[in-house]
């Protein structure tokens, strides 16, 4: 018979279950959930859902570990030293339907150089899957930048299942909705706005700007990257205006650096990966919305902060269905709110899709099949939301942007 672990698994402390004891290294973990109490407790026959994720920051790591320290190079060593750890299950109501599985080595100690993401891959992401696979998850989230480390899906790996999806599809889907979605609440007509997209270069932004010009359409979408891909940038704006049969929409090029001043825009999605913000309070002043998709973010708290007066600078994430419940403290709304990478695997996990869903870099069929899952599922957009994690009042928002329409 399975045990209930609603209430226990949460006061677990001291690494201690059971009078066994979990090595999880120097640091102590302030839960500590061992695989089985996952795997014993979820749905009959359907396995369970995993949301695979590292540290963005230096300050979560404190979300998990009692004794975090100042960072130095013996800190990070010990964090390298430190394994993927079950960081909360992940419940429907009062049932378990898997877990959410951490990687403490924030992003800007890996990410930069073959030589990080080499070491990340070993001793954290493949770990990382097998405790996954011993807790009985069978679909797999990878969200943040994990996808880096196993090349979004075409790195061979020995531990099947649990299979794996990248999230990029259910991350495009959601981008789009979440930019009408402020165009509505700014009394701004989609089809007549032009939107700019950072970090378009990339695998999700590629995805992103396909998606954008499906169907409902911007009038104008202006692809932004660093001058190093410019040649990328333009050929890719060759690619979506050949695509574009009605050619109805406009796609230009820009290059973004600290002297060359941006565009004119209405509205942003911010679908970059750096580990050092980039955006001054002046640059999203510029603009009467941005989405961020950044990690860990695109501007500082304090340009966030600074601008919340003049424009909306916002979280993208799901509002999931209702009963979903995280367990973990994300800078979200709730613990029914999540990641867009993690609706995407919870909507594929329903599905019973017993192979890996999204790899590589999806086409826009896929990121629309994606989207119906997410709609099939209940995942849809929730309250307006700042990076920094805290709320921001709609009815203000759309007031300001009617002043700003006004005014200008």
């Amino acid at each position: 018979m399975k045990t209930s672990v609603h209430h226990e698994i949460q006061t677990y402390s001291d690494g201690q279950i059971g009078g066994r004891q979990l090595q999880t290294g120097a640091l102590k973990l302030k839960h500590t959930i061992p695989p089985d109490e996952i795997r014993d407790n979820l749905p009959a026959g359907q396995g369970g859902v995993g949301f695979l994720f590292h540290a963005t920051d230096w300050e979560t790591l404190s979300f998990s570990f009692h004794n975090v320290k100042h960072r130095n190079a013996s800190f990070e060593e010990e964090l390298w030293n430190t394994r993927p750890f079950i960081a909360s299950p992940i419940y429907s109501g009062s049932q378990i339907i898997g877990a959410n599985i951490a990687c403490p080595v924030p992003l800007e100690m890996w990410l930069g150089s073959p030589r990080g993401i080499k070491r990340f891959r070993e001793t954290q992401f493949f770990p990382a899957l097998e405790l996954a696979r011993q807790a009985g998850l069978n679909m797999v989230a990878m969200g943040a930048s994990t996808p880096y480390a196993c090349n979004y899906g075409a790195l061979p790996r020995d531990i099947k299942p649990p299979h794996i999806t990248t999230g990029h599809a259910a991350t495009a889907a959601m981008l789009k909705d979440w930019a009408m979605h402020c165009c509505n609440e700014l009394d701004l007509e989609f089809g007549n706005t032009t939107l700019a997209l950072f970090g378009a270069a990339g695998r999700l932004g590629t995805t992103v700007a396909k998606y954008a010009l499906y169907k409902d359409a911007p009038r104008e979408l202006v692809l932004i990257d660093l001058p190093d891909k410019v040649n990328l940038l333009t050929e890719q704006a060759r690619e979506l205006m050949a695509s574009d049969l009605l050619g109805k929409t406009r796609v230009s090029v820009h290059t973004f650096s600290p002297d060359t001043p941006l565009p004119d825009f209405d509205g942003a999605i911010l679908a970059s990966s750096t580990s050092v913000p980039y955006l001054t309070a002046a640059d999203l002043r510029r603009a009467q919305f941005w989405i961020d998709d950044s990690h860990p973010r695109a501007a500082s708290v304090e340009a966030e902060l600074a601008s919340r007066g003049h424009t909306l600078y916002i979280e993208c994430f799901a509002r999931g269905p209702a009963g979903l419940n995280t367990a973990f403290p994300f800078r979200l709304p709730t613990t029914r709110d999540c990641y867009t990478c993690f609706a995407e695997g919870y909507s594929a996990w329903q599905e019973g899709i017993a192979s890996d869903f999204i790899i590589g870099s999806p086409p826009v069929w896929s990121v629309s099949y994606t989207h119906s899952l997410l709609k099939k599922y209940g995942f849809a957009v929730g309250p307006f939301h700042g990076k920094d994690g805290s709320p921001i009042e709609p009815a203000a928002a759309q007031l300001r942007g009617k002043q700003e329409l006004m005014g200008s």
